[in-house]
C-alpha cells in the first residue's frame, strides 16, 4: 500500500519544514505504509519560495517532490496539481494542511481501513473528535453558516465537517475527479465530496484531533463571500460530476 501525501502551502516555508522533519517524515518512516510526499507551493512570495526550494534541496529526501511554481489560483488549485502529478503506483492521496492543525494521528483511524473505502473525510464535528484551540469568534460563525448551508443545499447525509483540511481519496478516483474540478479556491472540499457523494464512492468521516492555526492570513468574510459564490457553481455544475457506468464501474473495479 503506499499514500501519497500532498502539502499545498502559501509562505509557511519555516513551519513547513519544521513540521516535515520533526513530525510528517518520522511519522509516515514509522506507519508502515510506502509513501511519498507531494509540496505544491502557491502564490509565494520570491523569497519564501526560494528559502523554500534551498532547504527542500539541503534535506535531500527522495520520498519529497516539489511541484514546479506557479502562481496563483488558490489551494483547491494546488491540491489539483498535486493530485495530477500523483505516480501512477500511488493507491491513496491524502491532503493536509501544512501547518498540521489536524493531528497527523488522524491517520491511524484511516490505515485498517485502507481498501475498505474510497474516501476518508476528517471532521472536527464528530463526537469523538478533540479541538484543543478553537477559531476566533468570527470564524465560529462564519464556519457555522458555511455547514448550515452545505447541509441544506448539498444533503450529505452522514457527513458533518467537508472542510477539515484533512481528506484521503483513491487515487485512481482522484485522478478523475480532478478533471471535473472547476473550484480552484476554499469551497473544492465541497466538490469533491459532491463528486463522491453523487458516483456513490464510499466515504468514510473520521474523529480527528484538532487546532486552530493562529498564523491564518485567511480573511474569514472575504473568503465566506467567495466560498458562497463557489458553492453555488458546485450546485449549477452537477450533472457534469456524475460518471457514467462504465467509467465508475472501471475505478471500483482497478483492485
Amino acid at each position: 500500500m503506499k499514500i501519497s501525501v500532498i502539502l499545498p502551502v502559501k509562505n509557511q516555508t519555516k513551519k513547513l519544514m519544521k513540521n516535515l522533519t520533526e513530525s510528517i517524515i518520522p511519522y509516515f518512516d514509522g506507519c508502515g505504509v510506502d509513501y511519498d510526499v507531494l509540496i505544491c507551493s502557491d502564490a509565494s512570495n520570491e523569497e519564501q519560495q526560494s528559502s523554500l526550494v534551498s532547504l527542500l534541496a539541503e534535506l535531500n529526501n527522495k520520498k519529497i517532490v516539489l511541484l514546479p511554481y506557479s502562481d496563483t489560483k488558490g489551494k483547491g488549485w494546488a491540491v489539483k496539481k498535486s493530485i495530477e502529478a500523483t505516480p501512477e503506483d500511488s493507491d491513496y492521496v491524502l491532503f493536509m494542511d501544512a501547518d498540521l492543525s489536524t493531528d497527523l494521528k488522524a491517520f491511524d483511524e484511516i490505515k485498517p481501513l485502507l481498501g475498505q473505502y474510497d474516501c476518508f473525510s476528517a471532521s472536527r464535528h464528530s463526537k469523538q473528535s478533540v479541538i484543543t484551540e478553537k477559531q476566533t469568534l468570527v470564524r465560529r460563525i462564519t464556519s457555522w453558516g458555511s455547514r448550515t448551508i452545505i447541509k441544506n443545499k448539498f444533503h450529505l447525509k452522514g457527513l458533518t465537517d467537508t472542510q477539515c483540511g484533512y481528506k484521503a481519496f483513491r487515487t485512481n478516483i482522484a485522478k478523475e475527479m480532478v478533471k471535473h474540478q472547476i473550484i480552484p479556491g476554499f469551497a473544492f472540499d465541497v466538490e469533491y465530496i459532491y463528486f463522491c457523494f453523487l458516483n456513490g464512492f464510499k466515504i468514510k468521516e473520521i474523529p480527528v484531533r484538532w487546532q486552530n492555526d493562529p498564523d491564518s492570513t485567511v480573511s474569514p468574510l472575504k473568503a465566506s463571500w467567495t466560498f458562497y459564490k463557489d458553492l453555488r457553481k458546485i450546485k449549477k455544475n452537477r450533472q457534469n460530476y456524475i460518471l457514467d457506468e462504465e467509467t465508475k464501474k472501471r475505478l471500483t473495479n482497478a483492485d
